[in-house]
């Protein structure tokens, strides 16, 4: 039995450091690369920077990076507001309804269904019916996160309630006097803590690393695009100019990286309770 445990975490541990080596050796180049000039990247691919140099990050200042870093932050921060705002009332409503109303249950069903719709499918229709109705702005783009977030989002908030949140904190409260409302956002919504971190992190690493919708709404107006719409575009401008490319990727990965190591103490938590019924 000792034998077998030592072989399985040699296993086990083989198979982290070979994860990790494949994870760090490309975020350690990219990272090295935007401190190297392009010729120096083409000469050592993955060498230190010798000599590194700012000159990448300039670069990118004086074509305007932070314009598109600003649209990306306020476009990532109002979805996430929005999608915490609205889906974990709907969960907690849904909740407490599903068990003894077949209206609420089919309406969840009917919600959840959008996690088995691919977005091939219905990314033209969805093109076309934004531009019709005049929403091929930030605030369109916006509402079509809420939108697709609803399902994942929805699905892990009602989990985590009727395993965390029992009826009768709702029934003690409803005796003190307190209305639905001032139960939810006094009691419920505080206990909801560790789904709050796991749906803002998933959330945020989506809308924050999104191509294809900004590339579907946003594309008309260069005012308007998304960090990873102008890296899509800057990377064609300077193709034979890899130094600024790659000092792009890094302004990209770091934002958000610190988001979730704030978070990540809460994510795994958040899952495990709120994908089992």
């Amino acid at each position: 039995m000792k034998e077998t445990k030592q072989k399985d975490n040699i296993g086990k541990y083989v198979l982290l450091i070979a994860g990790a080596i494949l994870i760090l050796i490309p975020l350690l180049v990219t990272i090295f690369s935007s401190f190297k000039k392009t010729k120096d990247i083409m000469e050592n691919f993955f060498g230190f920077p010798n000599p590194g140099t700012w000159d990448n990050y300039a670069r990118l200042l004086s074509d305007g990076i932070g314009r598109y870093f600003w649209n990306s932050t306020v476009i990532t921060v109002l979805s996430v507001l929005v999608v915490m705002a609205f889906v974990p009332m709907a969960a907690f409503a849904l909740a407490r309804k599903m068990s003894r109303s077949k209206a609420f249950s089919f309406m969840y069903l009917f919600l959840i269904l959008g996690i088995f719709v691919p977005f091939q499918v219905i990314m033209i229709p969805i093109t076309v019916m934004m531009n019709k109705l005049g929403l091929a702005n930030m605030w369109g783009l916006i509402i079509l996160y809420l939108t697709y977030a609803i399902p994942q989002t929805l699905f892990l908030y009602v989990g985590f309630i009727k395993m965390n949140v029992p009826v009768s904190l709702d029934e003690a409260a409803e005796l003190d006097g307190a209305g639905k409302f001032t139960t939810y956002f006094k009691i419920v919504f505080p206990m909801l803590k560790p789904m709050h971190a796991t749906t803002l992190i998933i959330n945020a690493l989506w809308f924050w690393n999104d191509f294809m919708l900004p590339l579907l709404i946003l594309n008309k107006d260069s005012k308007v695009w998304t960090l990873p719409l102008f890296q899509y575009n800057y990377t064609g401008q300077y193709f034979n100019d890899y130094g600024p490319s790659f000092a792009s990727y890094v302004v990209g990965i770091i934002t958000i990286t610190i988001v979730y190591l704030f978070f990540q103490k809460n994510i795994i938590s958040g899952m495990s309770n709120g994908a089992v019924k």
